[in-house]
């Protein structure tokens, strides 16, 4: 008899645990948000030594400034840069590269202003720092919004206290960060 009242009991609690999940698996419902998919924009910085003021021509790569300077001397070299992107805008670092030669990169400044279509009136800070100092990325204090150009004033300056001829050689590397 306590076995029949067994089977009895696990029969009946068997049924109710199943009506349990039978009343569950009616009373639930899924839905899904398939094909999701995102991509990042693109970054792509141009830059032109143009003096047009609406250049149309923009690479990865030009030749800047190439000039004789004597020491206590500055001279200027204007140039573009142009954010290429269509999707995002990004603010602006410079970095010295490739330095080489017999001059001291402790005497040679290197300032970079951003400056009005016709390369005359300042639109932002001067960043200036010497060679030396430029070997490490630095912001250039401006943005750029997506599809727009900035034209920048390079200025480099010879100490006067440099005694002995020679050259230096350095490229600038220009790296453009999205903005949020």
């Amino acid at each position: 008899m306590i076995k029949k009242l067994l089977i009895s009991f696990f029969i009946i609690i068997s049924i109710g645990a199943t009506a349990v999940g039978v009343t569950r698996a009616s009373l639930s419902d899924q839905a899904t948000l398939a094909a999701n998919t995102f991509s990042t924009g693109t970054v792509d910085l141009k830059v032109s030594t143009s003096q047009s003021t609406a250049p149309t021509s923009f690479t990865d790569q030009v030749t800047g400034f190439t000039d004789k300077i004597f020491p206590g001397q500055t001279k200027t070299e204007l140039f573009w840069l142009k954010n290429n992107s269509t999707d995002i805008g990004f603010s602006l670092a410079a970095q010295a590269a490739s330095v080489s030669g017999a001059i001291n990169p402790s005497d040679v400044t290197i300032a970079f202003t951003p400056v009005d279509i016709n390369g005359v009136t300042s639109v932002g800070s001067t960043v200036s720092h010497t060679l030396d100092v430029w070997n490490t990325p630095d912001s250039l204090g401006t943005t750029i919004a997506n599809g727009a150009r900035q034209r920048y004033k390079m200025e480099v300056t010879l100490s006067s206290n440099v005694a002995t001829s020679g050259s230096v050689v350095f490229d600038f590397n220009f790296t453009g960060t999205q903005t949020p």
